[in-house]
């Protein structure tokens, strides 16, 4: 997300105008029925607002309500919409990321209710898609070798990717799962089923795809598969040198749970972390 407060936006006549003196808690389109009937376009785009840090200037919003809990808040002037609150969102204001002043800045971590995704919609990357066993697995080795690279000489033992083969990852999309992001991957991600938890594995994203936030739709991602499949938990594991990856994780919700070394090695080499299924789940937010 490269949006930083404070964050500034108005309606389209400019009478109404806000200020975000808080970082955004999140950021995503929407595909849903109701977003795009409310907002006239193929999806709506948000950015999920603390309420206390949202300052608002002008006459007083219209406000009109859909469902019972929800409103829809647009300029008393000109009518165009601002924003999106819900009862179940206490504290939130889901602001259109069109009407910043900044708007060009706005990148989505997620898309969210793709299954009303309309075809017709061009979107920057598609939704993530499950690899089937006898899909080709070159592709995705390249990625996971590409995106990894980097980790080499600063990690020991080297990567366990040096050993991986398009064999295995065949059968990790046979035993496992595979989700991949674009048709040609430029993000991927394994899952395992474990013990209370969904262990996740190789999350790698194409160098030039970073900061987009793929890597965090496939954590959202992660979390709703282990919602289907009964597990509380996510759990996944980081080398110890890659502090980076550490703070990330971390601002994705995840805690330390514990430490384990190598086999021959007599300090840690690897953290585990993990972090409860249900957190963070984008695709209820409208």
């Amino acid at each position: 997300m490269t949006l930083e407060p404070p964050l500034s936006g108005a309606c389209l006549c400019g009478a109404t105008r806000y200020e975000l003196t808080a970082p955004p808690l999140w950021t995503a389109h929407c595909h849903c029925r109701s977003c795009r009937k409310a907002t006239g376009a193929g999806f709506a785009s948000y950015l999920g607002a603390p309420e206390a840090a949202l300052h608002w200037h002008g006459p007083p919003r219209q406000s009109h309500s859909t469902s019972p809990g929800t409103f829809w808040d647009r300029c008393g002037i000109c009518g165009s919409p601002l924003a999106y609150r819900a009862a179940r969102f206490p504290g939130e204001v889901h602001l259109h990321a069109a009407t910043l002043d900044r708007a060009a800045d706005f990148r989505a971590e997620t898309q969210v209710h793709m299954q009303d995704h309309l075809p017709w919609t061009a979107l920057a990357d598609p939704p993530p898609h499950r690899m089937r066993p006898e899909d080709d697995a070159a592709p995705v080795l390249a990625l996971i070798r590409a995106a990894f690279a980097d980790m080499e000489g600063r990690i020991d033992p080297p990567s366990s990717m040096q050993r991986l083969t398009e064999d295995d990852i065949r059968r990790q999309a046979r035993d496992g799962e595979v989700w991949l992001i674009g048709p040609e991957p430029r993000a991927c991600v394994f899952f395992t089923l474990k013990p209370g938890a969904l262990y996740i594995g190789k999350l790698a994203t194409a160098g030039s795809a970073r900061r987009r936030g793929l890597a965090r739709r496939l954590i959202d991602l992660a979390a709703r598969r282990a919602q289907d499949l009964g597990l509380p938990e996510l759990e996944l594991q980081s080398r110890v040198e890659l502090v980076e990856n550490h703070a990330a994780f971390r601002a994705m919700g995840f805690a330390q749970i514990g430490e384990t070394r190598h086999p021959g090695f007599d300090r840690t080499t690897s953290l585990t972390f993990r972090r409860p299924a249900g957190m963070s789940n984008l695709n209820n937010r409208t």
